[in-house]
């Protein structure tokens, strides 16, 4: 697991309470993890905050996991 996984996974258990090692790299954020579209958001928000990356509307529904996260992190990094 690098840093940023780690973090994303940090932020994801603060907002489901759950710990971080119960939170599967591939598990559907909505349906196996129980985040709403509120909490995507509030994700979402925290990644373009802490990682100063920019998702584009668009991209929000097209990730569903953990690694889409990190992968989408990863690749507008600076």
């Amino acid at each position: 697991m690098n840093d940023t996984e780690k973090m994303v996974r940090e932020e994801l258990s603060k907002i489901t309470g759950k710990d971080t090692d119960d939170i599967p790299r591939d598990a559907n954020l909505l349906e196996e993890v129980g985040l709403d579209s509120l909490n995507i958001l509030e994700v979402f928000g925290m990644v373009e905050g802490k990682f100063n990356v920019v998702v584009e509307p668009e991209k929000i529904s097209e990730l569903r996991t953990i690694e889409d996260i990190v992968n989408i992190i990863e690749s507008n990094k600076k």
